[in-house]
């Protein structure tokens, strides 16, 4: 039986709950709901893990319980015992304005420590859902205190809609494992849809 792997990076712990560095934590918990499946602490990998049968293949949902610098270290055992090379991971991007959400396969970690850990303990050969939360407005703001600081009020409250659609990205990777379907009919630009951040 085939499997594939969906790990959304975060940090742990309620502090962190709804940051914009949790992005991926996110969206897992919106297919959580969707799907209706719930999330159990695999001491072995330091994941909160949750499992889907979609069609004939197993789907694995991976929260890396390391915090977000450390990713690696949990996602790298997991691939490994389960024997699987198929992995999206679901990570937010400084680099691309809010709003935006795009993919890519391997390449560079543009600077994500998250990624960073993972290609150091894995191997950088996986398909990303970039999230784009922008830089900070406030030039004064560190980008360290800015991905670990809430979503202003007018991005949170469209955030479902991006949750929404990230959630229908990963359904359908799960189902076709198509690149090419994926960036044609899921990559979104805040522009087309008046998303704003202010």
């Amino acid at each position: 039986m085939s499997c594939l792997v969906v790990a959304g990076l975060g940090n742990p712990g309620a502090t962190y709950q709804n940051t914009r560095h949790n992005i991926g934590f996110m969206v897992l918990d919106v297919l959580s709901e969707s799907l209706q499946f719930r999330f159990l602490f695999e001491k072995r990998f330091n994941a909160q893990v949750g499992e889907v049968m979609i069609g004939k293949q197993k789907i694995f949902f991976i929260k890396p319980q390391t915090f977000m610098n450390a990713s690696g270290e949990s996602i790298a055992p997991f691939m490994q015992y389960f024997d699987t090379q198929t992995l999206m991971v679901i990570h937010d991007e400084l680099d691309i304005p809010f709003g935006d959400i795009r993919f890519k396969y391997a390449g560079s970690s543009g600077g994500h420590n998250g990624l960073k850990s993972i290609d150091k303990h894995y191997g950088n050969n996986y398909t990303r859902i970039r999230f784009g939360i922008g830089r900070p407005l406030d030039s004064q703001m560190s980008v360290v205190d800015f991905v670990l600081s809430d979503f202003n009020k007018k991005e949170s409250s469209q955030l479902p809609l991006l949750l929404e659609h990230c959630k229908e990205a990963v359904l359908s990777f799960c189902s076709h494992q198509d690149m090419v379907s994926l960036q044609n009919q899921f990559t979104l630009k805040s522009k087309n849809l008046s998303i704003q951040r202010t």
